[in-house]
């Protein structure tokens, strides 16, 4: 999984890479939440911010508008924060006070968003939430629309799913893409299985794409 730390001081970001293996979990940090604008966030699974330092409600307001990736922030200890009442939406910002409960609160969302299921192709393995696919120990270079991409056709593996059909389901997971897109994607998808010569997505001339590998072997 891939996490955004916008930190002053907490140190979270070196705490994580510490504990996790970079395969696991990779944090990518930022001095300043302006940072975050403008910039896709789309790969992102959990986004940390120090609001304690640099407090920016502009930014956060605008993360909550254009993505709904889940978000931890450190606030000062007050008895009444105006930062809680002007955010308070438990869906999506995950509340917290002092540094030992930010970096309690970032060690059980980590666990949660990794405590997902994993689709077992035999030697491939598949983790949609976490955006890894898995050719034994190799990790393919696929974005995350890639591999939802990849877990659309596999959720109807041996079905044929139209381009429109796919941007449906790609909707659904909360992610926006259109059909010359799709197509794109399944190219770069083959090109990293080629790499394994393998071949799991079938064209069906004027109909779509097929899933078409069941079982993957070393």
């Amino acid at each position: 999984m891939k996490i955004a730390s916008v930190e002053y001081e907490n140190g979270v970001s070196q705490i994580l890479n510490s504990h996790y293996d970079k395969n696991q979990v990779l944090v990518d940090k930022f001095d300043k939440l302006e940072d975050l604008v403008d910039r896709d966030l789309t790969d992102y699974d959990l986004i940390l911010v120090d609001m304690s330092h640099n407090k920016c409600l502009q930014v956060i307001h605008y993360i909550k508008q254009t993505t709904n990736i889940p978000v931890i922030y450190l606030t000062d200890r007050r008895s009444n924060n105006p930062y809680e009442q002007k955010i308070d939406d438990k869906e999506f910002v995950i509340h917290s006070n002092t540094r030992e409960e930010f970096i309690d609160s970032v060690f059980r969302k980590v666990q949660e968003i990794n405590d997902t299921s994993i689709i077992n192709l035999g030697f491939c393995t598949m983790e949609e939430d976490n955006g890894i696919f898995r050719i034994g120990n190799d990790i393919l270079d696929l974005t995350k629309f890639e591999i939802a991409i990849c877990a659309c056709l596999i959720s109807n593996m041996g079905r044929t799913l139209s381009k429109e059909e796919i941007v449906n389901l790609m909707e659904e997971k909360g992610l926006k893409t259109t059909e010359r897109s799709v197509r794109e994607h399944i190219r770069k998808i083959r090109l990293e299985f080629d790499k394994a010569n393998l071949n799991p997505i079938e064209t069906v001339n004027r109909k779509g794409y097929r899933w078409v590998l069941d079982k993957c072997e070393p």
